[in-house]
């Protein structure tokens, strides 16, 4: 029995390995490396009690502040296939190596993520550790409102230790984003029909034409 197992497991398994998904954005990062940042954390004026962003996951990790811009709008409808994001993000632990997702979310469909960051570090409340990508969205997001949802995860153990949304703050709700494939500029074609005239006109410089041929033969 137990050589009989082994062989049916290996005779299914090239049957269910899956494919691995196509890339939904093509994303560039940018962030401050750790001989860059500061020895000694920079503390903020006011942290979390005043002024801090409304986050969904309370724990020791929050969002300080978050830049969202757009560009590309190929066909001038008011929707954009490139989005520029930046945050800065503190912590109540001297350092904390952390990776983040970025996913974007409309009415009555799945969430997409659109990036998953390398591992990055974030130092106490210094605001010299941001975070930034700049993503061309390629597919599977058709013209709409989009939420950006941002997930921060502890990179040695996997908990989500922070999580943001424009159900949380409006500055994330609602970005007018489309993929390249319908922010193409729209070719329109122009067929001319001239109708039983321009069959006549045809006919004519054919007529035309022979008659001269004929002529040079004489």
């Amino acid at each position: 029995m137990r050589k009989f197992f082994l062989v049916s497991l290996f005779a299914v398994m090239p049957f269910v390995t899956l494919a691995a998904p196509a890339e939904v954005a093509s994303t560039k990062e940018s962030f401050k490396l750790p001989s860059q940042v500061a020895a000694t954390a920079k503390p903020k004026a006011t942290l979390r009690s005043s002024g801090a962003l409304i986050q969904r996951v309370e724990n020791n990790v929050w969002f300080d502040s978050i830049d969202i811009s757009f560009d590309a709008d190929l066909n001038d409808n008011g929707f954009y296939h490139s989005l520029y994001v930046r945050f800065d993000a503190d912590t109540n632990y001297n350092s904390v190596p952390v990776y983040a997702h970025f996913a974007l979310k409309r009415a009555g469909a799945p969430e997409v993520i659109i990036h998953t960051s390398s591992v990055f570090t974030l130092y106490g409340t210094s605001a010299d550790d941001w975070f930034a990508i700049e993503s061309e969205l390629l597919h599977s997001l058709p013209p709409a409102y989009y939420d950006l949802v941002i997930r921060i995860y502890d990179a040695d153990y996997n908990d989500l230790l922070a999580e943001i949304s424009g159900f949380d703050e409006p500055a994330l709700a609602e970005l007018p984003l489309e993929d390249y494939s319908y922010d193409k500029p729209q070719v329109v074609i122009i067929k001319e029909d001239s109708g039983s005239l321009g069959w006549l006109s045809l006919v004519a410089l054919v007529g035309i034409a022979l008659s001269r041929r004929k002529l040079k033969v004489v």
